[in-house]
């Protein structure tokens, strides 16, 4: 099998593909790509050049073959799985990146473990839960660790369960210490969400209820809503609140020499800390992932999230599977 360790893979040129290859490119690879429509080279060639970078760095194959030094899965979820397969029975890759969510339907979580399991990538097989890098993210996971009990909300609108919402679950979890919470109640939106890539796919909006060992997670994500989403954690003695739409953060913490009485809520408490969120862009985070300088959850632990939207899913009433994007 000839190595080719300054080569990357990628399955499939969309939006997210593209950006990918931004990244890869960056980092310094060549970069072999498999997509069903040929056309798309072009684009992706364009908006290469578009970036100052080398258009000649990207290539499409029919299927790859040998070694790779990355391999990145960006298609739909309902070829995940066909292509990371196929993909490993005549290639291998010393790091693999996959999209989420994972697959469409829930009975495939946990055969991409046994496909990556029986060759032997496990380990190096990662999932795009790229918000527990975010430094607002671990310094609130930091804070959550000291509490013995913590409260997180969401309030938004048609963010989309399964393809974003999946992302404050699993942000939820790295608060926890990825402590699996119970379902104590979930109700989904009487319509869906729908996609812009096509009316094949569709989404869901809800309101659950979350409980763990320490925290609690009590979310409203409307599928009839434009609103984008505000997320608080709430300690004993403090308060986060972090708006994804102003991409803007504060923590409000009580003052420790404080005598006044718990019932004068909010008094003798001062912002801390506060300031615009500074969230990296995906062809960075791809070209920093490939480079071996960001580490993403690997596969074993991402499928704890991934359960985690199915029983949501469920407790509202729906059956998988499911028509994700």
């Amino acid at each position: 099998m000839k190595a080719r360790t300054d080569t990357a893979f990628v399955s499939a040129l969309g939006a997210m593909g593209r950006r990918h290859v931004k990244g890869l490119v960056r980092a310094g690879f060549d970069v072999v790509a498999v997509d069903p429509n040929p056309a798309v080279l072009d684009v992706a060639r364009r908006e290469l050049q578009e970036a100052g970078l080398n258009s000649g760095k990207l290539s499409m194959v029919d299927r790859p073959t040998g070694r790779f030094g990355v391999a990145v899965f960006a298609e739909t979820t309902p070829d995940r799985l066909a292509n990371f397969t196929r993909f490993l029975d005549a290639a291998s890759a010393g790091r693999i990146f996959l999209e989420k969510p994972l697959a469409a339907d829930p009975a495939e979580y946990d055969r991409f473990l046994d496909v990556a399991r029986g060759r032997g990538v496990a380990n190096v097989t990662q999932v795009n839960f790229i918000r527990r890098t975010w430094p607002h993210v671990q310094h609130l996971a930091d804070m959550c660790s000291r509490e013995k009990q913590f409260a997180m909300t969401l309030n938004g609108g048609a963010i989309g369960l399964g393809c974003m919402g999946i992302h404050y679950l699993d942000t939820f979890l790295c608060l926890s210490g990825d402590e699996m919470p119970a379902v104590r109640w979930a109700t989904l939106s009487a319509e869906t969400v729908k996609s812009g890539r096509g009316p094949q796919f569709e989404d869901f909006g809800g309101d659950f209820v979350l409980e763990g060992p320490r925290g609690r997670l009590l979310a409203s994500l409307s599928a009839g809503s434009s609103a984008n989403v505000v997320m608080t954690v709430r300690g004993e003695h403090f308060m986060a609140q972090v708006d994804y739409n102003e991409m803007q953060w504060k923590i409000s913490r009580r003052k420790a020499d404080s005598t006044m009485l718990f019932y004068r809520y909010g008094a003798d408490y001062e912002i801390v800390e506060q300031g615009r969120l500074e969230i990296p862009a995906m062809d960075a985070v791809t070209e920093g992932w490939a480079l071996g300088r960001i580490d993403l959850p690997v596969l074993e632990q991402a499928l704890v999230t991934h359960r985690l939207l199915d029983e949501i899913l469920r407790a509202g009433g729906a059956h998988p599977p499911y028509r994700f994007t």
